[in-house]
């Protein structure tokens, strides 16, 4: 299967892209092809309107949409910002809903440096899923304490967490698996 995971920190010494790179090696690990949409590299305007409705539309864009296309399934990763899931990726999503999203088996992925680690930013997502017409897996990945957890490069540093990152991705190539094969 392809999956796409959506890192949407764009901060200056930003710690939860280290989860975006662990969830990537745990995918080829399991044997999957994956890509990164790091909406730091993206670099997307305010909102101002719909990918679908604009007139000019700039080739980023353009290729951003179509990995959103091909991908099987996807994982929307943020940090918690203020009780909150960021504003980075709210823009993205209103930027390419609901074309790039309708029917999709989605996942939630969270991270804080403190002990919750998102859980109010993961039920959120959950929600903004549903209403581009996509299916939210139930299970949600929360790392809290995530600078404990992975180290910069992706590596993951506990191996209690590990054990629960594999569990979680199995969960979810089952749950895309589903969708790709039309069940």
């Amino acid at each position: 299967m392809n999956i796409t995971i959506i890192s949407s920190s764009t901060r200056q010494g930003r710690v939860s892209h280290r989860i975006a790179l662990a969830l990537e090696r745990g995918i080829v690990r399991l044997g999957h092809e994956v890509q990164i949409i790091d909406l730091l590299a993206l670099k997307l305007p305010q909102f101002t309107e719909r990918f679908s409705h604009l007139d000019d539309q700039p080739d980023a864009w353009r290729d951003t949409l179509d990995l959103l296309l091909a991908s099987d399934g996807m994982i929307f990763l943020t940090p918690e910002y203020n009780g909150s899931f960021s504003s980075a990726l709210k823009n993205f999503i209103d930027v390419f809903a609901k074309q790039g999203f309708q029917g999709k088996p989605i996942a939630v992925a969270t991270g804080s440096s403190g002990a919750m680690g998102g859980i109010r930013a993961a039920y959120q997502l959950q929600q903004v899923i549903l209403s581009v017409s996509a299916y939210p897996q139930p299970q949600m990945l929360t790392v809290g304490k995530m600078q404990d957890r992975i180290d910069e490069k992706g590596e993951i540093i506990d191996e209690d967490f590990g054990v629960r990152l594999e569990k979680y991705l199995v969960a979810f190539l089952a749950f895309s698996a589903k969708f790709a094969q039309g069940e």
